[in-house]
């Protein structure tokens, strides 16, 4: 009888483009949720309210490409970083013997 259990492999992902372009991609995904976010709560929150004009001034400026090259500089610094650091564990199904 074979039973199935869980192997676990420790990498470090390496310096490099591809780590770099990972890093971009998980920021930018990350910009564009809480980008969405803010703008759909606050949009959401002070609709037909006195405060709609300063709310609706507040999400162009959130949403403006300044602010947005801004997040993604520091994001993709700070998620490269922790990609390069630490070791990632991948969990992979095999037989045990």
């Amino acid at each position: 009888m074979k039973y199935l259990e869980m192997k676990n492999k420790k990498i470090i992902m390496k310096r490099g483009f591809l780590t770099g372009l990972l890093a971009f991609i998980i920021a930018k995904v990350a910009h564009l949720l809480i980008t969405f976010c803010i703008g759909l709560i606050l949009g959401l929150t002070f609709t037909n309210t006195i405060l709609e004009d300063l709310m609706w001034d507040i999400i162009a400026i959130l949403d403006s490409p300044g602010v947005g090259i801004i997040f993604l500089i520091f994001a993709t610094r700070y998620t490269y970083r922790r990609l390069v650091s630490q070791k990632i564990t991948i969990s992979k199904l095999g037989e045990a013997e």
